[in-house]
Formats: C-alpha cells, structure tokens, sequence
C-alpha cells in the first residue's frame, strides 16, 4: 500500500482511484474469509473442537463476545500483522451476522487503504528509506489506539451502572474526593502511579539517546511535518509558538498562583511548591540540559539541539501546574465543566506546540517529547510531595489545637 502511495506521488497512479481499489481487494479478501468461516467452521468445531478445548460450549461464549464487543476488532485488525489474517474467517465461525461485520471489516479496509497509502504519498522520494519506519511508528500509535478503545468499550459494559454513579455523583465528586482521607490517598495514588510512568519514560528515552537510536524516528516525524504544513501554515505556526513563550509563562504561572489564594487552606504549602514547581524547574532544566550536553553521543550529527528541550519542560510545567490548580480548586459548579475538559486541552496544545517547533526547525522532535517526559516527571513528583505533606499538615494541626 506504501508502495502504491508512492506511485501515486510520481504520477503513475491515481490517489483516489488506488485507495477506492485498494479498499475493494480488503473487502474482497475478508468477504470469502469471513463466508468460509460461516460455512465450513462451525461443522469443524463440533467434529474436531473437543481435542482443542474449544467444543460448542465455548464456542458459543466466544460468539457472544464476539457479536457484542470483538467485531469491534475488525476496524483495526488490518493494522496488526498475524490478526489480521484471521478476523474474517473467527467472525463467519462465530456467525456473526453479515450487516455487523460488513459495517465494522470494510470501514477498517477503507481505513488501512487510506492510511498507507497517503504515507506513501507523504513520504514521496524518501518512500525506500523512510516506510519501514514510518510503519514501524504507526504501528505503534494504532496498538496505542486499539487498547485506548478496548478499555472504552469494556467501560460501556457497565455503561447503566457507569450512568447512575455519575448521574448523582459528577457534582459533588470533586469535593468529596479532596476533603475525604480514602479520596485523598486515591488521589495520591493516581499521583505516584503518573510519576512511576513518567520516571520509566525518562529511562526509556534517555538510554534511546545515548544509543544514538532517535535519529530515524527524528527524520520521519520531520519529513512528515514538512510534507503536511506548507507555507500557508506559518502564521498559525508562529502564533503557537507564542504559548511557549517565557512572557507568556509567566503570566501563566501568576495565575497559578491567583488560584490556589481562592482556597483557605494550606495557602502557604501550596505557595512553596506553587515556586518549587516553577522556579525549581528553571534550574532542573538548566542541570539536565547541562548533563545531557555533556554526554552526547560521539555519532550524534555535529549540529545538536540540547536534550530535552528546555522550553518544552517549562511549557509542560507551568501549563500542567495550571491545569491541576484548576482542578484542585475551581469546585463551582459553573466551572465543572471546565475541569473536564482541561486535561484534554492542555494535550492537544502541547502536540500542536511541538508541531510548531518542527515546522520552523528549532528543534528535533525528539528533543521536545523527551522535554515533555522530564517536565512531566518533575511536575507530577512535586504534586505528589505537595499532597502527601498535606495530608501530614491536616492530621498534625488538630492534635496541636486539642492539645
């Protein structure tokens, strides 16, 4: 399909015609895998079932999970080498009706089409040297995206019970959560398990680097940038780029520290990690920065950009700060909503950030993702040291007023 992609960008093939082909030979592949299945697999396994522990009994369990929740596995099947070969024949065996599969098999084959070939197309002269890769990589963001949706539709098995908790708890949850000893250790345990994540990402990256083993992922995340934001795309690009700026930061983090004065308790704690955090940080970026300049590999291109970025930890930070002091303290109803939805924001505006910074060539992509991962480590570690201390201050001043 790459290939194909590539054909199209040296005019020898038409990109519309060759995804609309490509998606009619998937159909037309899964169709007779999946009409097999229907018509010879079940009369197998009650002839040879037994000798594989796979007889009628589990059969029909397996169906039944299958017509409610794995037909959803067609849809990315296709973008998993060795599942792909069989989805079609286990959704005939397991009679999965044919208007299910039709609507779940041939979206995913439109898809797949799609996918590889456009990245055929993007990636262009450098298809030969850049396709391994680049599949290697959206390989990796599918299986990401295949569990993401896997644990959505394990949620909705429990959707009714799911609606009646948030139905008579959504606004009252927050509160709770924050002032109740059980709600806090969630909260605290939420905490450590983001900052054990965080600190093996660390790990992961910084051994990829002193390997020299970031330089491809490098060339294709630029090449494809490149390939997708023209010059039309520089004005937007040059305002994102503003979000990282240190004015803006600043005044960023004077909100940050406006917020946490709307609450009555703990204001002084949460002024002195409200500085650790951020002013901390200045001088955790300037040492890492300092460390990572000094071990540079000896392959490493004679050009290099410092590892991590040291905008990308501030930005991470001091935005990251922001957001968890919205959701620390904004406990107005007015302001749920808000509350929501600023995890997700603060996501896409660090992406689209660091798109910015690949666009102008000020850094390479992996100098800002490994400035994300340290700015989340140190963000999440001092989140962590701020509500365990506290709990410690709230247990502490009772038994100094009782005494």
């Amino acid at each position: 399909m790459s290939y194909s992609g590539y054909l199209v960008y040296q005019g020898k093939l038409n990109y519309i015609l060759t995804v609309l082909l490509a998606t009619i030979g998937a159909i037309i592949g899964m169709s007779v895998s999946y009409y097999i299945g229907k018509r010879f697999g079940y009369n197998l396994i009650l002839k040879y079932g037994k000798y594989i522990h796979f007889g009628p009994e589990k059969y029909n369990k397996t169906a039944i999970w299958f017509d409610n929740h794995g037909n959803k596995l067609l849809i990315f099947s296709y973008f998993i080498p060795g599942v792909r070969h069989f989805t079609g024949y286990f959704a005939g065996i397991s009679r999965l009706p044919y208007r299910i599969f039709a609507r779940n098999a041939y979206l995913g084959a439109f898809i797949w089409s799609l996918t590889f070939v456009t990245l055929g197309k993007l990636l262009g002269p450098q298809w030969d040297k850049f396709h391994h890769a680049a599949s290697k990589y959206l390989g990796i963001g599918i299986v990401v995206l295949v569990l993401f949706i896997s644990i959505i539709f394990l949620f909705r098995r429990n959707k009714i019970t799911l609606k009646i908790f948030v139905s008579r708890y959504i606004i009252t949850l927050s509160a709770r959560f924050f002032t109740s000893f059980r709600g806090m250790k969630i909260f605290i345990l939420c905490l450590s398990v983001m900052f054990l994540c965080m600190l093996i990402l660390t790990f992961g990256i910084v051994q990829q680097y002193l390997n020299n083993e970031l330089m491809e992922f490098n060339e294709v995340s630029t090449y494809l940038v490149f390939s997708l934001f023209d010059e039309d795309w520089r004005f937007i690009m040059n305002g994102l780029l503003l979000l990282q700026s240190p004015i803006l930061l600043s005044i960023i983090s004077i909100g940050s520290f406006c917020i946490l004065l709307l609450n009555k308790r703990n204001v002084k704690l949460e002024a002195f990690f409200s500085a650790t955090t951020i002013l901390g940080g200045i001088l955790f970026k300037e040492v890492i920065t300092h460390i990572f300049l000094y071990l540079k590999p000896n392959a490493a291109p004679f050009k290099q950009f410092e590892f991590p970025n040291e905008l990308s930890i501030m930005s991470l930070v001091v935005y990251g700060f922001f957001v968890f002091m919205l959701i620390r303290h904004l406990k107005n109803k007015f302001f749920l909503h808000i509350r929501i939805i600023t995890p997700f924001i603060l996501l896409i505006l660090l992406f689209l950030i660091g798109i910015a910074n690949i666009y102008f060539s000020i850094q390479f992509p992996s100098d800002i993702i490994a400035g994300y991962i340290f700015g989340a480590t140190w963000l999440f570690l001092n989140l962590l040291l701020l509500e365990l201390l506290r709990i410690v201050q709230d247990k502490v001043k009772p038994i100094f007023i009782k005494n």
